[in-house]
């Protein structure tokens, strides 16, 4: 049975069948997608981003929350999601509204991330011009200095997860001649 004509009525149940796939396919980050959100005055933004759980809830990724989309999120709770797997010639477009997952979530999340990245989510200040990469690379050794017990480190406040909850879910295959 070729998994990309499976007729489901459940478009979470096509989702993982296609991310599975991917998973087996995409040589770097499968996971990854354009978020493409907008500011108070309608101007939009994208940049990638790696897509770290989904349910029939939502799909959830984590961030700065003071990063520009953080910011855009906050203004505008908006936004679309694509995935697209060059190996698979498919394409996923995702648009509904957004919401920060809970403490719980983002606390649950946060622990299970190694430990330079839990580093990393103190030192960067993200969307903002960085001085210099031995700047950056300055703040993480202060935050190893900080947290030097690699099994405890705090989750930052302005670190936190959002879940898109989606209005439409567009599957999208390559067909001979595009169709």
């Amino acid at each position: 049975l070729n998994i990309c004509f499976q007729d489901l009525k459940n478009p979470i149940q096509l989702f993982e069948n296609w991310m599975k796939e991917a998973i087996k396919s995409e040589p770097n980050d499968p996971n990854a997608l354009a978020l493409a959100t907008s500011n108070k005055n309608g101007e939009p933004s994208v940049r990638m981003i790696l897509l770290k759980d989904f349910s029939e809830n939502g799909f959830v990724f984590y961030t700065n929350l003071s990063s520009q989309k953080s910011q855009e999120l906050e203004n505008n709770p908006n936004a679309s999601m694509c995935f697209y797997w060059k190996s698979l010639l498919r394409q996923i477009r995702i648009t509904g509204s957004i919401s920060l997952v809970s403490d719980e979530e983002a606390d649950k999340y946060y622990k299970s991330r190694s430990y330079l990245s839990k580093i990393g989510a103190w030192a960067p200040k993200q969307s903002q011009e960085l001085k210099s990469m031995n700047h950056l690379l300055e703040e993480v050794e202060k935050f190893k200095k900080d947290y030097p017990n690699e099994k405890n480190v705090p989750r930052p406040l302005h670190w936190s997860g959002w879940i898109l909850l989606p209005s439409e879910i567009e599957f999208w295959l390559y067909g001979d001649n595009r169709i």
